[in-house]
């Protein structure tokens, strides 16, 4: 959990600009990828936005808070 909120942190500072994956390391958020996709588990919605077809980085897209679904189905597990 504290490092969700540390990677959740640096892309709220980041506002609207895209952060790379080495950026992230750099911050010493280990495994980022990993890291972002946990977030959107936690039903964070991340951009990421590309450019020639190539990733520059991501950000939170609308104003940075999770997506509460009622009556949300599990995908996995039992």
């Amino acid at each position: 959990r504290r490092r969700q909120e540390a990677i959740l942190r640096v892309l709220q500072d980041a506002g609207d600009r895209p952060i790379s994956l080495s950026e992230l390391r750099e911050r010493g958020i280990a495994n980022p990828a990993a890291m972002i996709y946990e977030l959107e588990l936690s039903g964070y919605e991340i951009d990421r936005v590309h450019r020639h077809g190539r990733l520059l980085g991501v950000r939170l897209a609308r104003g940075g808070e999770p997506r509460v679904e009622a009556g949300r189905r599990r995908r996995f597990g039992r």
